[in-house]
C-alpha cells in the first residue's frame, strides 16, 4: 500500500522472498498502483476497502504511504484483520503510535516497523559488545545525519516538507539512526533542541540540533540536516563508554573507530570491510523476513511497533522543545 519511492524498495524485497505472494498493490494514484503490479502479475486497487472486498483471504499488508497517513491506513488494515509491516516513521504523534500498538494487540495482529538499522552487521556487533559489558557504562554518544536533499526533492511529491505528512528531518531522515542509537541508551528522560528550515522552502525543519539525557545520566547530541550541498556528507554514530568507544562512520554500515575491550581494532575493521555493499532493497528484505517469521510463528518481531514507540516519543519531545524554547521531560517509555 503506497507505490512511491519507498514502496518500490518493498517491491524489490518481495522479488527476493519466496515466503510471501503479492496479491495486489494499492495507491490513491491508480496508474502508480497498476504500474507497480505488472511485474508480479498482481491486481491493483485505489483503496484498501476495495482490495479486501475482492480478496477476503488476504493475510498481511506492507504500508508505505506518506508518514502522516499511517495512523488511518494502519487502523483500516487492522480492522480488516491484516498483519502489518509499516514503513518508518510509525506515526508523527506518540499518541497515534500508542493507539496503533493497542489496536494491533486487541486484534491479535502483528504490527512491525522497518527500523532495520538494528539489523545491520555493524550495529549488531556494537550492540553485542555493549551488552556484554565491553564498553562499560555509556557516558556520551552522538548521531550526525548530514544529507543532501535539493529543493527538487521536496517539490517532487506534494506531501514532502509538509507538517501533516512529512514531519521534518528528524522524522524523515534521522529516525533510522536515532532508533539505532536508542538501542544503546535505555530510556531518554529529558531533551532540548533547536530546529529550523534554513535552505528549503518547506513547512518543517531541514536542520536540527539537539541534546538528550538518559535515565542513567549519559549525555547525547543529535545533529541532522538535509542542507548539505551536492552529495550526502555522513551518517555517523559515536558511543563513548567508561571502558571503550565505538564510532560507526562515515555511514552506519562502516566501522571508523573500535576501541573495545579484548578486540583487535584492525581485525574488526577488516571483517566489516569484507561485508558486501548492501543493495537498497536488502534491509527492507531483512525487515520483511523478521515480520513474516513473527506472523508464521506467532511471536513478537524484533522490529515490533512497541519497541519503536520510544523513538517517536523522543522526536516529538525534541520538536516540542524547539518550539517552546524549553527542555522537555519524557515520561518513562511504554513498551
Amino acid at each position: 500500500m503506497g507505490c512511491g519511492k519507498i514502496g518500490h524498495k518493498h517491491l524489490q524485497a518481495l522479488v527476493h522472498t519466496k515466503m510471501m505472494d503479492l496479491v495486489a498493490t494499492v495507491d490513491q494514484d491508480a496508474e502508480k498502483a497498476a504500474a507497480a503490479a505488472v511485474a508480479f502479475d498482481a491486481a491493483s486497487y485505489s483503496s484498501i476497502q476495495e482490495l479486501c472486498h475482492e480478496h477476503p483471504d488476504l493475510e498481511a499488508a506492507i504500508i508505505a504511504t506518506p508518514s502522516g497517513s499511517h495512523p488511518q491506513v494502519v487502523e483500516e488494515a487492522l480492522f480488516q484483520n491484516l498483519h502489518v509491516l509499516l514503513e518508518k516513521p510509525m506515526a508523527l504523534k506518540a499518541r497515534d503510535a500508542r493507539h496503533m500498538i493497542d489496536l494491533a494487540e486487541q486484534r491479535g495482529r502483528v504490527l512491525a516497523v522497518t527500523h532495520f538499522y538494528r539489523l545491520l552487521p555493524t550495529v549488531m556487533m556494537a550492540l553485542d559488545a555493549f551488552r556484554e559489558g565491553k564498553l562499560g557504562r555509556l557516558v556520551e554518544g552522538s548521531l550526525s545525519v548530514r544529507y543532501s536533499r535539493p529543493e527538487a526533492y521536496y517539490q517532487a511529491e506534494t506531501w514532502r516538507g509538509t507538517q501533516s505528512m512529512d514531519g521534518g528531518v528528524l522524522f524523515n531522515q534521522a529516525i533510522h539512526g536515532l532508533d539505532a542509537l536508542l538501542q544503546f541508551t535505555g530510556p531518554i528522560v529529558e531533551v532540548f533542541g533547536y530546529g529550523a528550515a534554513l535552505t528549503h522552502d518547506i513547512e518543517v525543519e531541514d536542520t536540527f540540533a539537539g541534546v538528550l539525557r538518559t535515565r542513567e545520566g549519559a549525555l547525547l547530541t543529535l545533529n541532522a540536516t538535509t542542507s548539505v550541498a551536492e552529495v550526502n556528507l555522513e551518517e555517523r554514530m559515536a558511543l563513548v563508554g567508561s571502558e571503550g568507544s565505538v564510532v560507526l562512520g562515515p555511514t552506519v554500515h562502516q566501522v571508523d573507530f573500535w576501541r573495545v575491550m579484548g578486540d583487535d581494532e584492525e581485525a574488526v575493521k577488516s571483517e566489516m570491510g569484507e561485508v558486501p555493499l548492501r543493495s537498497g532493497w536488502k534491509s527492507h528484505a531483512e525487515a520483511l523476513a523478521d515480520f513474516l517469521e513473527a506472523v508464521q510463528h506467532h511471536h513478537v518481531p524484533r522490529l515490533s511497533a512497541g519497541s519503536a514507540l520510544h523513538t517517536i516519543e523522543v522526536i516529538e519531545a525534541l520538536l516540542t522543545a524547539s518550539q517552546t524554547g524549553r527542555p522537555v521531560v519524557i515520561n518513562p517509555p511504554s513498551s
